[in-house]
């Protein structure tokens, strides 16, 4: 068959205002750890682009192979962390040549506050139901039983002939809820197998059926619907028609873009034979499960029964008492910074504070020259700090921002600084990594590389010198403390930073919600609980119910995020200490910080004044304070990074207040905590991490 650009243009439909909208919910997955989040993000990027908006999404899972079904309880304990070496280098060519989807741009730019539709399926009402020939609830029963059962005795010949080399490693997966103008299951299935095909899953004739992959895009729900074909036959016209219905293809008129194609559609035809909504393990699939009661715990299906959520605690229960273990050991949820993934409530990481103002409460001023932030960010990252915010703005009570200094002049410099310094670093390093166990100019090099920094050590045969070089080997991730849409735009249209860190929780301006998603690459935003602004902070304190109010909100303002496109994964929260809050109500808020077992955490205390209220509780008065000060004037203590105009005695108590703090977050399992003071914090999380492992 000849694939011409005129067949091409028959299928064009640009006018989607009469087309209906209709519910689809997927899950996605793969077992290569070390590129998962490349991979999982391009499959969504290419999803959306080619079915329609993503309006929820789970959490990203780690789990383990499940081999509940198959009786085999030894298995369960041989998972193997194995990390794949696939090459994804042509990830980035491929999203070039691409094909435009006919309704990408539609409305793209339009935030959504809510989905008519989604209600509906959630609600279990007919979402254009009448129009798709549907499967009886007992067929579906009786066929995926046996679907099942076929599967089963597959998946134990494999085991038995392959062994410790079949699906023997985590899967990575997460699901996620689309509000899609394709219009039929049939035609939906065609298009993720093509986006399978352009992210070069291998065939079911290259590889072992149910072995591990690179990528696994499966069809949970469409609608509420039941359909289940078997057997299916496709013609190659008919799966070329269907993609170019919602994929515009203008490829040249010549013999080899027609093999090209011809490769498509009968990869295509091998790997289309089989359709069940809802998916045939739906139920029956721990994975599956875990991300769905993330987005629909109460969704309840006709064929499954019960809803999301109690089929996930039945499961969990039936796992237990058929092998007596938690299989929630095995399996751990994950967020995601950069493109790096953290394991929720495993450990605490610090965040460095660099403010390049002048108004910050307790460094204002001291870090506004570029050639000195950038210096104090290494020190930070050298002393174990994991992300680096940066702001360019105060936010502390009562602070009037200078008119004459713009925010964005105060960031740019330092933000492109840093690219700058850090590329030196990076080209030294690749110089220290080409002459590793070489010869050079009669010096013998040799280098012992960490799993953060170099050192090299040069001997020569006359005299002996030890030079050392620390050069990170990640790149620091960066976070920018900023609400301005400008600034956090220009940011990432240079790749300067990596983190938005907006304390409005992006209700300034609820467009740079928009700026999270760039193409195949999304960005992590910290969602942040305040009222009001610095003038008027103070006065805002009253709340109907404290600690529920707030996780109210920030669940509220993660919602409306998800529903937006943002990945459930890459959304942290931070209940705003000392923003809107007394002293005792951020006490409270930490005394009940589990509420958040469930969430990524970040909490920024540094510094602040409800530490310094209880820092000298039932000690001293302040007049016995100010007579103890006069008496011991030359034994005063220095505070590092402190204005000069800020009280000695009282921050380097706020400090240790501070760090009494760190360890409570460290005991609680936050996040993030976001610190002035890096070194005493890391040695502080340190010591705790040691005293963990005594048993």
């Amino acid at each position: 068959m000849a694939y011409t650009e005129e067949s091409i243009n028959s299928n064009h439909n640009n006018n989607d205002d009469n087309i209906n909208k209709n519910i689809v919910v997927l899950n996605f997955g793969t077992n290569d750890k070390k590129n998962c989040v490349i991979i999982l993000e391009t499959a969504l990027y290419l999803t959306e682009k080619y079915i329609g908006k993503m309006i929820n999404s789970s959490y990203l899972y780690e789990t383990a192979p499940e081999y509940i079904t198959l009786d085999m309880t030894e298995k369960v304990t041989s998972v193997k962390e194995e990390v794949h070496d696939n090459c994804i280098n042509f990830i980035e060519n491929m999203l070039k040549m691409t094909g435009e989807s006919m309704y990408e741009n539609k409305n793209e730019n339009l935030l959504i506050y809510n989905c008519h539709e989604y209600d509906k399926f959630l609600n279990n009402e007919d979402l254009n139901e009448n129009k798709i020939k549907q499967t009886g609830i007992d067929d579906y029963l009786i066929e995926t039983k046996n679907i099942k059962n076929k599967n089963n005795n597959i998946m134990k010949n494999n085991l038995e002939k392959y062994k410790n080399k079949y699906y023997n490693c985590y899967f990575y997966n997460l699901s996620a809820v689309f509000l899609s103008f394709v219009s039929d299951p049939l035609d939906l299935l065609i298009i993720l197998k093509y986006i399978e095909f352009l992210m070069q899953r291998k065939s079911v004739k290259e590889t072992i059926m149910f072995n591990n992959r690179l990528i696994d895009i499966d069809i949970i729900f469409f609608n509420n619907n039941i359909i289940l074909k078997k057997d299916i036959k496709l013609t190659e016209e008919y799966i070329y028609n269907t993609i170019t219905k919602y994929i515009n293809l203008n490829k040249n008129k010549n013999k080899s873009k027609n093999e090209e194609w011809l490769n498509v559609v009968t990869n295509l035809q091998s790997a289309i034979k089989f359709l069940c909504i809802p998916h045939v393990y739906t139920k029956d699939r721990y994975s599956i499960l875990l991300s769905l009661k993330d987005m629909i715990p109460n969704y309840k299906n006709v064929v499954l029964k019960k809803n999301i959520y109690t089929l996930y605690t039945e499961y969990i229960k039936a796992f237990h008492d058929i092998y007596n273990k938690n299989i929630n050991q095995n399996n751990k949820k994950i967020y995601v910074l950069k493109d790096k993934i953290l394991y929720l409530k495993e450990k605490t990481h610090i965040v460095g504070i660099l403010n390049v103002n002048y108004d910050s409460f307790s460094d204002g001023g001291l870090f506004v020259e570029p050639e000195k932030a950038v210096v104090r960010l290494f020190e930070m990252v050298s002393q174990g700090a994991n992300v680096i915010d940066i702001g360019g703005l105060s936010s502390a009570p009562y602070v009037t921002p200078n008119p004459n200094v713009n925010e964005r002049d105060l960031i740019m410099p330092v933000l492109r600084l840093f690219q700058k310094e850090w590329n030196k670093k990076l080209n030294r390093f690749e110089i220290e990594k080409n002459i590793q166990n070489g010869t050079i100019n009669g010096c013998t090099t040799t280098a012992t590389t960490g799993t953060t920094d170099t050192v090299t050590t040069t001997t020569t045969t006359t005299t002996t010198t030890t030079t050392t070089t620390t050069v990170p080997m990640e790149k620091p991730i960066i976070s920018l403390d900023t609400m301005e849409y400008d600034i956090f735009k220009e940011c990432i249209d240079n790749d300067l930073v990596d983190i938005l860190n907006d304390i409005s929780a992006c209700t300034h301006n609820p467009q740079i919600i928009k700026l999270l998603k760039k193409k195949n690459k999304y960005y992590s935003v910290i969602l942040m609980h305040k009222k009001g602004n610095s003038h008027t902070m103070d006065t805002l304190t009253q709340y109907n119910d404290l600690v529920n109010d707030i996780k109210d909100y920030l669940l509220d303002r993660l919602n409306f995020s998800v529903l937006n496109g943002i990945p459930r994964y890459r959304i942290i929260l931070d209940i705003g200490l000392g923003f809107a809050k007394k002293h005792n109500q951020s006490i409270e808020l930490l005394k009940h910080i589990h509420i958040y077992d469930e969430y990524p955490l970040f909490i920024g205390y540094s510094r602040k004044r409800f530490i310094s209220y209880y820092v000298d509780t039932g000690v001293v008065t302040s007049q016995e304070q100010n007579s103890q000060k006069k008496n011991n004037s030359s034994n005063q203590i220095t505070v590092n990074n402190l204005r000069m105009d800020k009280d000695q005695d009282t921050f380097y108590k706020n400090i240790c207040g501070g760090l009494a703090i760190a360890s409570y977050c460290f005991q609680k399992n936050v996040d993030l905590i976001r610190v002035h003071d890096v070194i005493e914090t890391k040695a502080v999380l340190n010591v705790l991490d040691v005293l963990g492992k005594i048993h």
